[in-house]
């Protein structure tokens, strides 16, 4: 297993024939934010959509690839459960099916501290036989949060410290999904867990670290257009970590560090680009898009607005799946609600316009240019244009 160029992938397969239909993004970086697990910067997920979207679903299929000891599932918790509970966080995931798990602000402020902190420090008072005392609650990580939301947005605290990925809803993969309930038992077959189980284990038991030899360069080429983005980028490092450390039987070492390829950074660039540029608004995804235009066309026929029913209509939905949309619009500003009324019809209006895209991450030719390009400048040489470089060529090259 730990031999495999492409482990991601391989996940995605052996889930589909276990009865995972579609979602091959999210798989893959659930399963690559849980090998984070490992080093110093964990990654943490929210997983969005509909009721009824598969998003538990999702995370549990992801989840049987991993020993049980790699992760915390809660269905709920009450407020005070983290800094009580007295099983070892350090580098473990937790995972919250449905946000509204989370009971209350001061739960979701642990959540947070252990996130940013790495560690939970909680001072309180006990009743003893001696009277009220004082007691210092101490929780070390570094630990990782994975949610499920129906919530188009979290807090904005939590919010800024997870990558939100959502999963389809469209009709194409209720079909798609229809049709694989309609085949039932006879196309899902039994995985054997213990290969995947025994990878995870041999990563934990070898780890000493991953060097990102282009991660300055990677620096460099970002825009600084965001104030998030000091957030984001430790956060794409730790996943080109993780996908280092995964592939880590094909790559090389200097010392104990494992040395991570361009390979590692297509990898997650193909992943994550285009959220890190909608979680920084410099982009707008192909769903809110198509929300957008269907409120201007639809607008354009109606004097009042627009009700989410006729959005739905549109876009072929159902009514919540482009409520969330509609939602989501809202919140960025690019649609309108004109209805001030409660429990009236909204009256969806047409609002800021769209923003220029801007490319965030570059694309992994760019980052190779740049880096030969930083090796002459670094080694006195002449600086020779850049070449043109394969798709192809850019998975092969290695550092």
């Amino acid at each position: 297993m730990a031999q495999r160029r492409n482990i991601l992938s391989h996940a995605v397969e052996v889930l589909r024939q276990s009865g995972l239909v579609g979602e091959e993004r999210a798989v893959k970086l659930v399963y690559l934010a849980v090998t984070s697990r490992l080093l110093n910067r964990i990654v943490s997920v929210a997983v969005k959509g509909p009721s009824s979207g598969g998003k538990s679903f999702l995370v549990e299929k992801v989840l049987t690839l991993f020993p049980s000891d790699a992760i915390h599932v809660f269905t709920a918790m009450s407020e005070h459960a983290l800094a009580y509970g007295e099983e070892s966080l350090v580098h473990k995931i937790i995972v919250v099916y449905e946000t509204v798990g989370l009971a209350g602000d001061f739960g979701t402020y642990l959540i947070r501290s252990l996130l940013s902190e790495g560690r939970i420090c909680y001072q309180t008072v006990e009743k003893t036989k001696d009277g009220i005392r004082p007691r210092r609650i101490e929780r070390e990580g570094p630990t990782g949060l994975i949610v499920t939301t129906t919530k188009a947005r979290l807090h904005p605290e939590n919010e800024t410290r997870m990558l939100s990925i959502t999963v389809s809803d469209t009709a194409d993969q209720t079909r798609a999904i229809l049709r694989a309930q309609a085949q039932g038992q006879a196309r899902i077959r039994s995985v054997d867990l213990a290969p995947w189980h025994a990878l995870q284990q041999f990563i934990a038991l070898s780890h000493s670290g991953v060097t990102i030899p282009y991660a300055r360069v990677l620096a460099e080429m970002i825009p600084a257009v965001a104030v998030r983005l000091r957030r984001d980028f430790p956060c794409i490092l730790a996943l080109i970590e993780a996908h280092a450390l995964l592939h880590r039987a094909n790559r090389e070492a200097s010392g104990d560090a494992v040395i991570a390829t361009l390979e590692d950074y297509a990898a997650v660039r193909e992943l994550v680009a285009d959220l890190v540029s909608e979680g920084i608004e410099a982009s707008v995804s192909d769903a809110t898009r198509d929300t957008i235009a269907a409120v201007a066309t639809l607008a354009s026929e109606a004097a009042n607005g627009v009700s989410v029913t006729a959005v739905a209509g549109k876009l072929k939905l159902d009514k919540s799946a482009a409520s969330r949309r509609v939602q989501e619009a809202i919140t960025r500003g690019f649609i309108r609600n004109e209805e001030d009324r409660k429990g009236h019809p909204a009256r969806l209006t047409i609002g800021d316009p769209l923003p220029e895209e801007t490319e965030v991450l570059p694309s992994p030719c760019r980052l190779k240019a740049e880096v030969l390009h930083s090796c002459a400048v670094a080694d006195g040489g002449s600086i020779a244009p850049s070449p043109t470089v394969t798709d192809e060529e850019v998975a092969a090259w290695t550092l």
